[in-house]
Order: C-alpha cells, then structure tokens, then sequence
C-alpha cells in the first residue's frame, strides 16, 4: 500500500465540481450583464440624454426648486442609472419563467425604448405632433425590435454605447449652464480695521414680494387704499414710504441680485452665492456676524456656510392643490419635477416646462378654512374673512423663526414670497379657485393677447391676489410686536418687479409706453428702528439703491462699491437725474423718463376698476354693467333663450364646500350657439343661487370667433352642496335690457 501525500482531494484546487458551477453560472451572469448594458444605452438616448439635456441649459428650473450641490449631483446620478436599474429589474424578474420569457420581455423592452427614441427624434426633426408622432413611435418601435431580433449588429453597437450615459453626467455637471450651481461660494471678506457695525444693534427684517406694481395699491389720488389693503396702509402710517421707487430689471433671478448687491445688472449671472460673492447676506452673516434667518424661494444668494440655520425650499411645483401641506424640497422635490419634465419631453404635444411659472406657495390651509362672514367688521355679512390661514412654507417658516428675544439682537430675517406672482389663483377671503382652460395662453413671448377682456379679467384676479400679500404683511408686524422686536428692526417691505396689463404690449420683461408705470414703479417701505410716524419721500430711488440706504440705516460699511446711492439722508445722495435707468436683459440699459411715468403710477387702479365702498362684494364689482353684480335675478327682467354654452369645470357647482378653502369662483367657457339677433360680441351675466355674481365681455381664442367668457363670482354666494349657476346673454335691444337665458353642457 503507497501512503498518499499531499492535499485531501476534497480541498484540491483543480477540482472540477466548483469549475464546472462557475462555468455554468458565468455564462448566465454575463448575459444579464450584457442586458444591463443595453438598457444602459437606450435610456441614456431616450432618459438622460434630453432630460439632462433641457436641465442643464435650464439651470433656474433647479435653482427655483433649491436644489443644492448634492441634490444636483445625486439628480444627475439618478436619471442616468434609476431607468435602468428599473429596467433590468424586470429583466430579472422574467427570468424566474426562464430564458425565453426574458429574451421576450427584454425584446418588448428594447423595442419600446427604440419607439420613444423614434419619437423624440422626430418631434426635434419634424413638425408631427399628436397622433402623427405617436405613429411615428409606435413604426420605430415595431422597426426597431424586428432589427434588434434579427441583426446582431444593433445589439453589439448598443453595448459599444453602453458608457454614454456616463458622458451625459459628466457634460451636465462639468460643462452646462447648470454646472455653476454647483461651485462653491467664496468664503466671506474679512471686515476691514475700523469697519465695525457703528449702529446700535437691532435686527434687519425683510419681506420682498414678486410682481407687485405700485399701482395695484393706489387709488386715483395716489393714496394707498385702506379699504382694500388696510395692512399695507397701516405700514405705511410708521415707515418711510419711497414713493418714486422703481425696478431696474422685469426679471426675478436678475432683480434680485441688483437688491442685495446694489448694482446694476451687467451680465446674466444665476443669482447665487457664488456668482454674487458681495451681497448684503454674505456681508451681514460673515462679515458682521449677524444671525441668519433667510428664506430665499427662488435664489441662493446665501451661502450654507453662512445660512447654516435656513431651512431653504417650501416651493411647490406643478399645480397641486393649494394648502395641501409641505411640498418636499430638495432632492426628492427637484426628482419629483424633472420626472414630470421629462413626461413633457416624450409628449406627442408641444409642451414645456416654465419653471417659474409652475411655482406655488400654499398659502390657504383647507383644514382651517372659517366660511363665512366677520359680522363685526361686516353687520351686513357681504365680506367672507378667512380666519385661518397657512401663508405659505416659506413665509411660514420665516415668522416662524421671529422669535422673543433681545431686542437689539444681531439678526437679519428674509423672506421672498411668491405673492401676488401669478399663478392668479387666490380669492380675497384668502380661499382659491381651479384654473380655467381656453384655446391660447394670454401672454405669449412676454406680451399680453391684443384682445381687451381677457387681459382685463387677469388684472382683476391680480388685484384680488395682492389682499393676500397684505395680509401677510399684517401678519408679519404682529409677530414682530409679539416677540418685541418691531420698535427697534429695520423693516423693508418691497417687491422685485411690477407687471403691467395692457393687451398687446410687454407685461414686464421690455415694458413700453403705457406698461413703463406698472412694470418699473413698486412698493418700497423702510421703518428704521424706533419710527412711529409715517413719512413720503420721492427721492429718484432705484433698486440698487436698497443695499447702500440698509447700510447707512444700520451703521455698517459696505466692502464693496455699489452702483446705488444711499437715500438714508437725503441730502448727501450722488444722484442728480431724473430719468430711471431699466434693463431689459442684463447689459441692456434703457433710459426711462421718470416724473411723467410716475405721475402715471400714482394715479392708481382701484376705485376706477373696483368699487372698494361697496365691501366684498366690490371686488366683483367690475367692467361693464357691474351694478348689475349683487342683484337678484328674479328682480331683472328675463325673456326668450341666449343659445347654448360650454362652462369649463360645470361639475364643480354640484360639490361645493366653501369650507375646504377652494371654490369655483372662476365661471369661464365659451358660447357654442347664440340666438339670433344679439350683437356679435354680446356680455355674459353669470348668477350663483340666483343672483348676479360677474359679467364678462366675450372675446376671441386662438383666432376664433368672440364667443368666449370669463367672470369672477363671489365665494360669498356660494353654499355648501348643490349650487345652482345660471348664465345669460344681456340683451339690448328694443331701448331696455333684459337678460336671456343660457342652457349650460359638459366641460370645455
């Protein structure tokens, strides 16, 4: 017998039963690698390649939805490997019913990606829209499986192409637009000896609203007025109001940099930390040591590492129900939104995505919405107060963070809300309305429609909007009273930029003639600490000049030089002219006369296109024949038939509840058939339980004939349940007005 040495054959290393299960398993691991690899290529053309694509030229689209640096870098991450994964998830899962079933489903896969990427070629190429492009998708899908099927060159070109995604990720981070959000912000400048703050301490409060013309607060004496906007008022009576203060850009992410630097806009830069490193929040938080509360919504002026304790976001994107709690920020809110971004990419429609357009603040709470009148303010009960409401996240927030303390405490609280911003979508009583849809948009390219009513009613919804910005201005001086900081801040109260209404022309981008007034003149009020008398000051005050007039208010130097003047003290301001310099796109000065368009802007809105004396019910009260708004349809006389109309949203009227803090206020649709015998563009008389809510001329969408309408009604005549809308043509004919019914169908 031999006496064998060496290794157990059990442990021998060539053994043959490992070899043969890792040949047996490899084959397997590297096909489904090998499917990995092709979805890879095909969502990186059809997910990554657009989506970042539109992202990275679109930088505010992430900037308004305040994502970070992470956030951004994590995004880009998600997009090129999530679609996939999820793919190849499937892949996976198919296998369990074996190889065919997989080879099956991978195809169904594969020929649906090759579809989308069809269609998306053909949208950019072609003018195809709708079912022509969808056919389109569907020809390439079907094409593109039975080559993949049968030739093997498509499958080795797809696992060539397989890194490609990688290169999208790299292009967007490294060399897009977008890429500049993600640099980090210079660290702040030392103060420099004998720089220290020589004012007696007190924070710095400020509340800036977006699109918010002067004239929308003035009556035709150039008062403020009480009766619309009593808080505003009211602030005015204790601060400094600038009379002459105007823009100098129509555009948020440029105006805002202009205030907090206090120059003018030279070059199209994002409004961020690290593209504006002197700004008034890096020389307060780093330079000065002040406290930062700072509540951006649509900029990034202030750095982390100094707005440690800022808990940006709060914004809501996308249209969702208004008080419907906390939209999530970051990025899950900016994953959420390109999500549906990119659902807009692979449309068979023509859509695009405005980011700031689509940006909302809740600013109703439906759950503690109080219908119903204030009987003391109102004995007549016409006025439907709110007596609960959310006023947004970030303003939320923002008082939130006011809290009792020292009064002489070195702390700057910021806010920007997105109020009276369109959308257009609040009531006065602070309760919201759906939108409506028509054939067109009404601003298109900046410029309003040529037709008159449309843009009327639009002006009407905004002056309705601008209560809410004056109840959170309320609301703001009696948190600062309650925490014992209101006698000793510094509170500014302003807007970035005005919107004009006049149809045909620039809202507020490259005003013109009778839109300079409205655009460029805002509300700007300053209350220095220990002020209790009201005063009116018509300095030629432009926006850059805020940063220098906070400075010398407070007692600190700036480190930089501003191209705005101080108007603290009046008689040392450098500035001699008259005329305000406005820029149309940074670097694109124009030069605006300023005592005739001022003169204009003071000559206000509200009591010629409103009726303020006649309560609540006077912001119905509106256009032509608004005496017939309030009265009773029984006591107007009534005969024959209008025709036939459309009502957007008809359902509605059925399941009100005033109560959930949303209402059909918004009667709006088109006139199918008329009766014969009525002018060409006749009003429309919209009643709730019968009585006169709103009148509304009819006028052209998309080029057809006049038969649209559009009126406001009060929520105030509106009951919980079923509630009866009625709409009538008005009828002039034979020397006497009389209303004719109209039969009411389906959604438009």
């Amino acid at each position: 017998m031999t006496l064998q040495t060496g290794p157990h054959p059990a442990a021998a290393p060539d053994d043959p039963a490992p070899r043969g299960a890792w040949a047996r398993l490899r084959p397997h691991l590297s096909r489904q690698l090998v499917l990995l690899l092709e979805l890879l290529a095909l969502t990186g053309l059809v997910v990554a390649q657009p989506l970042l694509d539109v992202l990275g030229r679109a930088p505010d689209f992430l900037l308004f939805r305040q994502a970070d640096g992470r956030d951004i870098v994590a995004l880009a991450v998600a997009i090129a490997v999530l679609p996939p994964l999820a793919l190849w998830g499937i892949d996976l899962l198919a296998g369990v019913l074996g190889r065919r079933a997989q080879a099956a489903v991978h195809l169904v896969l594969v020929a649906g990606l090759l579809g989308l990427l069809g269609l998306l070629v053909a949208k950019k190429l072609t003018p195809l829209l709708g079912v022509g492009l969808a056919v389109v998708g569907v020809l390439a899908a079907i094409g593109g499986g039975l080559l993949y099927a049968r030739s093997g060159a498509l499958r080795l070109w797809l696992r060539y192409l397989s890194p490609a995604p990688l290169v999208f990720v790299l292009l967007f981070l490294l060399m897009s637009p977008a890429a500049s959000l993600l640099r980090p912000a210079p660290a702040a400048a030392a103060a420099a000896p004998g720089t220290a703050a020589r004012g007696q301490g007190g924070p710095l409060v400020m509340m800036l609203m977006d699109e918010f013309p002067l004239t929308t607060l003035l009556d035709s004496k150039g008062h403020i007025d009480r009766r619309l906007y009593p808080n505003i008022a009211n602030l005015a009576g204790h601060s400094t109001w600038y009379r002459n203060s105007t823009a100098v850009v129509g555009m948020t992410g440029w105006a805002l940099p202009s205030l907090m630097t206090g120059k003018y806009p030279l070059e199209d830069r994002l409004p961020v930390a690290s593209q504006y490193p002197d700004n008034l929040f890096t020389l307060l938080g780093g330079t000065y040591g002040y406290k930062m509360r700072v509540f951006e919504g649509m900029s990034q002026l202030c750095p982390p590492s100094i707005c440690k304790d800022a808990k940006r976001g709060g914004l809501s994107a996308g249209g969702g129900p208004a008080g419907g709690g906390e939209a999530p920020g970051g990025f899950r809110g900016v994953l959420g939104d390109s999500t549906r971004l990119w659902r807009q990419i692979v449309s068979t429609q023509k859509v695009t995505e405005d980011a700031e357009a689509t940006l909302q603040e809740a600013t109703v709470d439906d759950e503690s919405v109080a219908a119903g009148p204030d009987k003391d303010a109102d004995p007549e009960g016409r006025a439907a107060v709110v007596k609960g409401y959310k006023r947004g996240v970030n303003f939320q927030r923002f008082l939130t963070a006011i809290r009792p303390g020292n009064p002489n405490q070195k702390a700057v609280y910021f806010v920007h809300v997105l109020i009276p911003h369109q959308p257009w979508k609040y009531l006065p009583s602070g309760r919201t309305y759906p939108e409506r849809t028509f054939g067109e948009r009404f601003a298109v390219g900046g410029h309003w429609t040529t037709e008159s009513w449309p843009v009327q009613n639009i002006h009407q919804r905004h002056l309705m909007q601008a209560a809410v910005a004056d109840r959170m201005v309320g609301d703001l001086i009696k948190r600062l009273r309650d925490a014992g900081l209101y006698d000793r801040s510094t509170l500014v109260v302003t807007a970035d930029h005005g919107i004009a209404f006049h149809p045909g022309q620039n809202a507020r981008a490259n005003p013109e003639g009778a839109s300079v007034p409205e655009a460029l003149w805002v509300p700007t009020f300053i209350k220095q600490p220990g002020q209790r008398t009201g005063s009116v000051n018509d300095v030629n005050w432009e926006h850059v000049d805020l940063t220098p007039t906070i400075a010398d208010i407070m007692g600190f130097d700036l480190t930089w030089k501003p191209d705005g003047v101080s108007w603290a003290d009046p008689k040392a301001a450098m500035r001699d002219r008259t005329e305000k310099w406005f820029y149309s796109r940074p670097g694109s000065r124009r030069v605006m006369q300023g005592p005739p368009n001022q003169s204009i802007a003071l000559h206000g809105v509200t009591d010629r296109l409103l009726r303020p004396n006649d309560g609540y019910l006077g912001w119905f009260k509106f256009g032509p024949h608004a005496d017939l708004v309030g009265r009773r349809v029984g006591d107007l006389p009534v005969a024959g038939s209008g025709g036939t109309a459309e009502v957007s949203g008809l359902s509605e009227y059925r399941q009100i509840d005033p109560a959930s803090g949303q209402v059909p206020s918004w009667v709006a649709g088109r006139i199918t058939r008329a009766a014969p015998g009525l002018p060409g563009r006749p009003l429309v008389l919209a009643a709730i339980n019968g009585v006169v809510g709103g009148v509304s001329e009819t006028f052209s969408s998309a080029g057809s004939d006049p038969t649209w309408f559009s009126a406001m009604v009060p929520d105030t005549l509106m009951r919980k349940g079923d509630n009866q809308l009625q709409l009538f043509l008005l009828d002039p004919s034979g020397g006497q007005q009389h209303l004719r019914p109209l039969t009411l169908s389906g959604d438009t």
